[in-house]
Parts: structure tokens; C-alpha cells; sequence
């Protein structure tokens, strides 16, 4: 262990020898000597180094962990100043190669990625995905896939399980090749209840067929019509989007003056210079916006208007300025903000990660409808002209999405079942039943499929008075019809919808909620696992580009796909160890929006 000394051993030598050379072993001495030194630095709180012994595979694994949570690249082992780092620290530190660091990383991938295919394997609770396309610096088509679910302690989990270098052409076929080969890879094809995608149209036709897939396997409940969801963000997007079109040259003075700001270092001292001058407090300076994703152009017309001044004082002192946004521009710059600000608001709260989002989905998407009732009824011919196309946007996907949306609305207990056609009602009017009728029957489709796989007692006793009829008495099968009734309504659903609903001002963590009631409502707290596991947006697999970017970098472009993959799988299963990264709560806690 200290030097590396061979002695040899008999019968008639033992080991007087060994005990000898310990007692002048220069380096035994060494370690006796860092061991002192590390003790005596360290205060009476600290832990004892008495029985401390140096584990070289430990060493290997935590360097492998710190390589891969920081993308770091392989050959940092090589570097002369990490080495000589490392040797101050422990000089008994065997360097390797990046050859053999790589070969321990995918080893770890590999031990790590068994761990968890064993755990989903065993999983009591359907998983669902969130898939989507990257395109790395060299042109190559990454699909990363993402599972989530709720584990036995009603936990909340998302692990990336694939993220794989996708063949051309990237059609829906290719796509569903990619994909079922990683439901079987994992062995989790008879397990999966939905899937979350963008609103490309490769998507449709991938999830199309996918979803005829597993449904004539029988592996779908409710023949897949619950499978396919849209992204929330993306829709949210789009609707925006819809209305930015008739206003697009309102926002381009403003747009222009953040890039021609911008685009040298003489006119970013400049405007340092007026922003010191107007005397605006130091904050985030306007940042340009990239026209296809709304949320920067939000964020960019938001932090532009508190610098109007610095912008006005611009145009005064250099004639080369000529995008000075008018008055009527920084008036609709502001309404614009007002308006978007609940579209935000939404955006970031579907977009989370640490709580089921599927429940909130319906809720956001109200309180954007109210924003542009509000702002149709002002007045004002610019944003009328833009609110008239983000409603019809917003229908288009309303009813290609609506059982998805509302769905998860009746398993909250502060909601449920009559709460929905409240809001329906206000919603459609007329309209309201055709879509709260199919609501209730898929809903209730659904519990029957899932109690058919789990005995319920009140469906059991209905078919003993069945059994009991008497045939000899004219009027039994009249008791037996208004048993059955009776019976009916006192089954585990309609006891569960019939029953108050909980105060709307009740903070509720939802989760915890099905925990302590899956025993008096066992079949609904199976398909609440399920339904409520269903993410309404992809940014949990989008979140993994930032870190695929920093890993696929034009100078480690040499990595083989298999090595990327393991990279990218193996940061996500670390980070999630981390207690602030994985104990996920039902209540909303400040998400960053990663990606949109």
C-alpha cells in the first residue's frame, strides 16, 4: 500500500521482515505524515482521520462523477497542473489515461442506467415521455427522451433515458423507429400512458403511429385517445405568435434600436453613459430578442421601457441613430407587456418540473382566455386586430387537446367534476356540454378500465344482488334494478365526486393529497399517479440541449455517439441524486423557464 514492496514468506522467515520495513518505509512515513497534518487542521467538530483509509476505484468514481456533472473533457487526467494538483493533495493517487477515464464513465453509465431500468421495470405507476429533436453544431439530429413518473412514496421523478443520434431523414417513421427501440431498450413498452411532443407536424404523424402501435398490442389504456399531448409551452407560443403577425411593425423600432445598440463596443459605452447621465439604477439591460420564441420579445419590450429616456437622449447625440421607437410605439410596447404578462406567468408555471403540471394546464389557460376578453373589450383597433387571431389559435388547439387539459382538473379535490362544467359553462356557453359530456364519459371510461385491474368492493357487492335475485318473486327484479341504483352511486368514483370539495384557498400538494387517500380511493389514486405524471411541456427534455451544447462543442466533436450519450444520461442521474434537484413537492416553487 505505502511503496509497493515485495516480501517474500515462509514458514520459517514470517513476516518479521514486513514488520521491519514498516517501521523506516519512507512512504508509510509520507502517509503517516499527511494523515498528521490533515488531523491538525481540522477542528473538534470535525471527522476523525483515525480510521480514514484511501480507496483508489472510489477515487476513480468521484472523478468520473466530477467529469461528467461538468462536462468537463476526458483528457483533463492529462493536464500536467491537474496532476500536479492532485499529487499535493494525495501523491498516492494513480493517474490514468483519458482513454481509461472514458472506459470508467461508461462503465459508471452503465451500472446506473441497470439501476434504473430495474426500478422503472418494477414501477407500480404507467410512465410517461417527452421527446424532441436537437441539432448539434456539426448538422447531427439528436433525440433526447425524457420518463416521468410517481414512484410508491408519491414522489415525482424525470430521469433522460435516451438521448440518441437519430439517422436522416427525420420523418415521423424514422422517428417512431428511434423510439420503440427505446421503450423495448428499456423494457417499459407496456408501461407508458402518454407522451408530451412540440407542435411540429413530423410529430403527428410519429405519435400517430406509434400510438396505433402500442394500441394494438393492448398496451394503451382508453385505446391511446389520452397518448398524444401537446406542449403547453409551444401551444402558448403559438398563440402569441398568431398575434404578433398583425402587429410586427410595432415592435421592430424597438428591436432595431436594442441591436443597433449592440452591434459595437463605442455605442454600448455610449448608452452606459446616458444610463449614468438619466440616472437609472443598474439592472439588466435590454436584451435582443429572438423573434421566433415570444417570451424574449416579451422580455426584451419589458426591460426596453425602462429605458425610454436612455433611448430618446440617444437619438440626440448620435445622428447615426435612426430607429428612435415614436410614442405610439412605447404605447403599444406597454399594452403589449400587460397583455402578455399572464401568457408569461402560464408559461413558466407549465413549464415546471418539480410538480405535477398537467393539473395547472386547464387553470392557465383561463386565466389567459379572461386576459383577452379583457383586453378585446378596451378597444384599442391594434390589439383587438391581435387578440381576434390568438383566439382562434387558441380554439384550433383547445379542441385538439381538451381531454388532456381537463382531465387532470378532476382530481385535484378542489375542483373536480363540478368545478369543470362551472367553467365550461362560462367558457363555451352553449358549447359547454358537447365538451364537459365527453369530459365525464372518457373519465369515467377510464375508471372502469383501470378498476377491471383491481378488485373494487362496491362493484363486487353490486354483482352479489345480482346473484341474489329471486326468480319466483314478481317483484325482485324491480328490488334488484333499484339495489343496483343505489349501489351505483355508492361506488368509489361517484363517492369521491359527490363528496365537498376542498377549500379553493387551501394550499394543496396535490400528491400528498393521494398518498394519505389511496387506501379509501384506491383505483383513483392509481390513475392519479398516471394522469398526473404526464408533463405538459417538453422543457425537460429541451433543458438537456444546454448541457448537450457544452458536451457536443466544435472541440470535442470527435466524441462517438455512444459516449454522448452516456454523458448526457449519466449528468442527469447525478444531478438528480441531489435532494434540490429530485424531492419534488406539489406546491409551485419559482421553476426557471429553461427552455420555450
Amino acid at each position: 500500500m505505502h511503496c509497493n514492496q515485495l516480501f517474500k514468506t515462509t514458514r520459517d522467515i514470517g513476516t518479521s521482515a514486513c514488520g521491519r520495513h514498516l517501521k523506516t518505509c519512507k512512504g508509510k512515513a509520507r502517509l503517516d505524515e499527511m494523515v498528521s497534518q490533515m488531523s491538525s487542521g481540522m477542528s473538534k467538530a470535525d471527522v476523525s482521520l483515525k480510521d480514514w483509509r484511501f480507496n483508489q476505484e472510489a477515487a476513480y468514481l468521484e472523478l468520473v462523477k466530477f467529469i461528467a456533472m461538468h462536462e468537463l473533457p476526458f483528457s483533463l487526467v492529462e493536464y500536467p497542473k491537474f496532476r500536479s494538483f492532485v499529487d499535493t493533495i494525495n501523491p498516492w493517487f494513480k493517474h490514468v489515461s483519458r482513454t481509461t477515464i472514458r472506459s470508467y464513465c461508461i462503465d459508471s453509465y452503465e451500472e446506473a442506467r441497470a439501476n434504473l431500468r430495474k426500478l422503472l421495470n418494477k414501477s407500480k405507476s404507467r410512465i410517461s415521455l417527452t421527446a424532441d429533436m436537437w441539432t448539434s453544431n456539426q448538422t447531427l439530429g439528436y433525440l433526447c427522451v425524457t420518463a416521468h413518473y410517481i414512484d410508491d412514496e408519491w414522489e415525482l421523478y424525470k430521469r433522460i433515458i435516451k438521448f440518441t443520434l437519430v439517422e436522416s431523414p427525420h420523418d415521423g417513421r424514422t422517428m417512431f423507429n428511434a423510439l420503440l427501440r427505446t421503450l423495448q431498450d428499456w423494457n417499459i413498452e407496456s408501461n407508458v400512458f402518454a407522451i408530451t411532443l412540440d407542435n411540429a407536424f413530423v410529430n403527428d404523424n410519429f405519435s400517430k403511429t406509434l400510438q396505433e402501435n402500442l394500441v394494438d398490442k393492448g398496451q394503451l389504456p382508453r385505446k391511446g385517445k389520452l397518448f398524444h399531448c401537446r406542449c403547453a409551452a409551444h401551444v402558448l407560443n403559438l398563440i402569441v405568435q398568431e398575434g404578433f403577425k398583425s402587429i410586427s411593425s410595432a415592435t421592430k423600432n424597438i428591436r432595431d434600436s436594442v441591436k443597433y445598440v449592440k452591434s459595437s463596443q463605442a455605442r454600448k459605452q455610449r448608452f452606459e453613459e446616458i444610463v449614468e447621465q438619466v440616472g437609472i439604477s443598474p439592472g439588466k439591460r435590454p436584451p435582443l430578442d429572438v423573434v421566433t420564441r415570444w417570451n424574449s420579445t416579451f422580455l426584451m419590450l419589458e426591460t426596453a421601457l425602462k429605458y425610454r429616456k436612455v433611448y430618446e437622449a440617444l437619438k440626440q447625440g448620435d445622428p447615426q441613430y435612426l430607429h428612435e421607437p415614436s410614442t405610439k410605439d412605447w404605447k403599444v410596447a406597454k399594452k403589449l407587456c400587460n397583455m402578455l404578462q399572464p401568457f408569461y406567468e402560464a408559461t413558466k408555471i407549465v413549464s415546471g418540473s418539480k410538480y405535477p403540471t398537467s393539473s395547472r394546464y386547464f387553470h392557465m389557460l383561463w386565466v389567459v382566455k379572461r386576459e383577452l376578453d379583457k383586453q378585446s373589450s378596451i378597444g384599442d383597433p391594434v390589439i383587438t386586430t391581435m387578440v381576434h387571431g390568438m383566439r382562434e389559435k387558441m380554439n384550433t388547439y383547445w379542441d385538439l387537446s381538451y381531454l388532456k387539459i381537463c382531465i387532470p382538473v378532476i382530481l385535484d379535490p378542489r375542483f373536480k367534476m363540478r368545478f369543470l362544467e362551472f367553467r365550461l359553462n362560462q367558457w363555451f356557453e352553449e358549447e359547454a356540454f358537447r365538451y364537459s359530456s365527453k369530459v365525464e364519459k372518457t373519465f369515467r371510461k377510464l375508471f372502469a378500465e383501470y378498476s377491471a385491474e383491481i378488485s373494487d368492493p362496491f362493484l363486487e357487492k353490486a354483482h352479489m344482488v345480482d346473484e341474489k335475485v329471486d326468480e319466483n318473486n314478481p317483484w325482485a327484479d324491480w328490488g334488484q334494478h333499484q339495489s343496483a341504483q343505489q349501489m351505483s352511486k355508492t361506488n368509489e368514483l361517484d363517492k369521491y365526486l359527490e363528496e365537498e370539495t376542498m377549500s379553493v384557498g387551501v394550499e394543496l400538494d396535490i400528491l400528498q393529497y393521494w398518498k394519505m387517500h389511496s387506501g379509501t380511493y384506491p383505483t383513483l389514486a392509481r390513475m392519479a399517479r398516471d394522469i398526473l405524471a404526464v408533463p405538459a411541456s417538453t422543457v425537460a427534455s429541451e433543458s438537456a440541449f444546454s448541457s448537450a451544447e457544452r458536451t457536443v462543442s466544435d472541440y470535442r466533436s470527435r466524441l462517438k455517439s455512444e459516449t454522448i450519450e452516456a454523458l448526457i444520461c449519466f449528468q442527469d442521474w447525478l444531478r438528480s441524486e441531489d435532494s434540490t434537484h429530485d424531492h419534488i413537492a406539489g406546491n409551485i416553487a419559482g421553476d426557471e423557464l429553461d427552455c420555450i
